[in-house]
């Protein structure tokens, strides 16, 4: 359970990198991948894949803040 925390967390991290000017689209990056993700697997794993991912995201602009 805690690698599937570290791996949505990363992959969160890494939405917000790549996409740090459109934030729209990197929020609707990680909303559909926990769409899938609850659909393949069980409802409350996609909310905590979402947590975790939101979680990576807002690390990001926590470093992108503290840069300017």
């Amino acid at each position: 359970m805690l690698k599937y925390f570290i791996l949505f967390a990363v992959i969160g991290f890494i939405i917000g990198k790549f996409n740090s000017e459109n934030e729209k689209q990197a929020l609707g990056i990680i909303v559909i991948i926990a769409i899938i993700w609850g659909a393949t697997y069980a409802p409350i794993w996609g909310l905590m894949s979402l947590a975790e991912m939101a979680l990576g995201y807002m690390i990001t602009k926590i470093f992108n803040s503290k840069k300017d």
